[in-house]
């Protein structure tokens, strides 16, 4: 389903701009990768929603939170000052645009709920591993209780040798293995610096 973007030029000149492609320093994907140690393909999706994210707050004009994978990329961006304010800023969006210094927690913050609303908007339902949802308690939860009632169907199973508890038991924690693989959000990451290897003498 295709979404009508609410400012076309906005996002016209941001899907022209690239994040890969800085010939004089290392690009923000080559940042992202060395900060986070993710895949190239999941630094390019980090990369794609930090975009998004940006067009929300330059569409909008309202002061919006981003979640904190998206905001890890936005503190990797704003490090370089020269590309961040005197580039992108002026030339793509249209305005500087600071990121706030201390950011509360997005299960305690309005504005991450209203980023999550203009993002269902303009893009659709967004990934909960770059986008986690506020009430994830409650998932938690959830996921604890599938966990215990797996438990005790296998328990059951050894009391009674009834097959069918095993077998319930199994499908509950199969099905909450998937849930937590699908619906957990990107773990933020540290890379390990990388090793200068100097070679000794022969």
């Amino acid at each position: 389903m295709k979404y009508e973007k609410r400012d076309r030029a906005l996002w016209h000149r941001l899907e022209g701009y690239s994040f890969h492609e800085r010939p004089l320093t290392r690009s923000l994907i080559d940042q992202i990768e060395d900060a986070t140690g993710h895949s190239v393909d999941v630094c390019y999706t980090m990369a794609e929603e930090y975009r998004r994210f940006m067009y929300l707050i330059g569409s909008t004009g309202e002061d919006l939170t981003p979640s904190p994978i998206v905001d890890q990329v936005w503190r990797l961006h704003i490090a370089d000052k020269r590309a961040y304010f005197e580039d992108f800023c002026p030339r793509i969006i249209g305005r500087i645009i600071y990121r706030a210094e201390d950011l509360p927690p997005i299960e305690d913050d309005p504005a991450y709920g209203l980023t999550l609303e203009y993002y269902a908007q303009e893009f659709g339902r967004p990934q909960v591993q770059y986008w986690p949802d506020p009430d994830d308690g409650l998932m938690k939860l959830s996921r604890f209780l599938m966990w215990a009632v797996g438990c005790a169907a296998f328990a059951l199973s050894m009391m009674f040798s009834s097959f069918l508890f095993a077998f319930f038991g199994a499908m509950v924690m199969t099905v909450n293995a998937f849930l937590q693989w699908k619906y957990s959000s990107l773990p933020l990451q540290s890379a390990k610096p990388k090793e200068n290897k100097i070679d000794g003498p022969v």
